[in-house]
């Protein structure tokens, strides 16, 4: 069990970060700070997979889940990253049951989908687990995270809740503000209304969801509205720059 699903059920809530900085140190710092998972973001950033397979390994040393966004629509990705290790995969726009059917058939082997067979992998030991023990472990431990991010997919929600393997969902609310036509404003009643359905459809159906928060105030926020897992701060680059920008005014106003 992965240290994210570890943390909700413990605690009832996980915390991490979207990961865009292109160094795993960035993975070994965030682990050693105490949050729960990583997510290796190739859909927003220049990180390569050659980087982000050292990052799943820098998650595997603090402990911390691996979590790899793909790019929209990139299936081939998701094969790669399962087979470079990382615990979890994130499939942004997930907008019907048959996009989830078929994230889910890339990433999960035979019964439950149909990921290609391979055991000369980094994940299977370089070919050093036997295929049948590989697949096994492969299936309870690889988990499939799909990105709520359009006015669409609300309508399409309950269908997707029922496809098999389909362990996460998580709520883009920025790029789902502006498939409602207001770009940004996350906070926006109708947005939240929306928000607050699929929550309750997905916590409903046995299925943890996730949504970013920029502070505490938020991520409190989130967690009375049944919110499972947290990106906060949302991105690392957010957080360096607010940092950084914090400390320099705090050094400039001592100066006077």
């Amino acid at each position: 069990m992965n240290k994210l699903i570890r943390s909700i059920e413990k605690d009832g809530v996980g915390y991490g970060m979207f990961m865009a900085i292109k160094d795993p140190a960035m993975v070994e710092i965030i682990g050693h700070a105490g949050y729960d998972f990583a997510i290796i973001d190739l859909e927003h950033s220049a990180l390569d997979l050659s980087t982000m397979e050292h990052m799943i390994r820098a998650a595997k040393i603090v402990d911390i889940t691996s979590i790899v966004r793909v790019p929209q629509g990139d299936y081939a990705t998701v094969l790669r990253a399962v087979e470079a290790g990382a615990d979890a995969v994130m499939f942004p726009h997930l907008i019907t049951k048959d996009q989830a059917e078929k994230i889910v058939n890339t990433a999960k082997y035979y019964p439950i989908g149909n990921r290609g067979l391979d055991a000369s992998t980094r994940v299977a030991k370089y070919g050093n687990i036997p295929m049948a023990e590989h697949m096994e472990q492969q299936n309870k431990r690889v988990q499939v995270i799909g990105m709520i991010e359009d006015k669409e997919a609300l309508e399409h929600i309950d269908d997707i809740l029922t496809v098999e393997g389909l362990d996460l969902l998580f709520i883009g609310a920025a790029d789902l503000s502006s498939s409602f036509g207001i770009p940004g404003q996350v906070s926006h009643p109708m947005l939240r209304d929306a928000i607050k359905m699929v929550i309750k459809k997905a916590n409903e159906s046995g299925v943890h969801i996730g949504l970013p928060a920029y502070d505490a105030v938020q991520a409190k926020e989130l967690e009375n509205m049944g919110v499972k897992f947290i990106a906060t701060p949302a991105v690392d680059t957010f957080h360096i720059t607010e940092t950084l920008k914090n400390h320099l005014a705090k050094v400039k106003e001592y100066k006077k």
